[in-house]
């Protein structure tokens, strides 16, 4: 396990934006990622994106892959 450093989380976020990735649950653009990342089978990393919608009021939470060779930085 890894804990992502506060940059490297914001990196997760846009990452994640510009993927077109929204909450399962509501749709909602606005994902927040967790503090840790996994590493994957194939090397990559899984995180948790976490929804900021006021809808989930005890939060929604979903996995995100981040492909090997992908820069969230160091």
């Amino acid at each position: 396990m890894q804990r992502l450093t506060e940059d490297q989380r914001a990196r997760v976020e846009k990452l994640a934006r510009d993927e077109g990735t929204t909450c399962e649950g509501c749709g909602c653009a606005r994902l927040r990622c967790g503090e840790e990342a996994r590493r994957t089978h194939d090397h990559g990393l899984m995180v948790y994106l976490c929804c900021a919608n006021e809808v989930h009021p005890r939060g929604a939470y979903q996995y995100f892959t981040i492909l090997p060779g992908e820069d969230i930085g160091a």
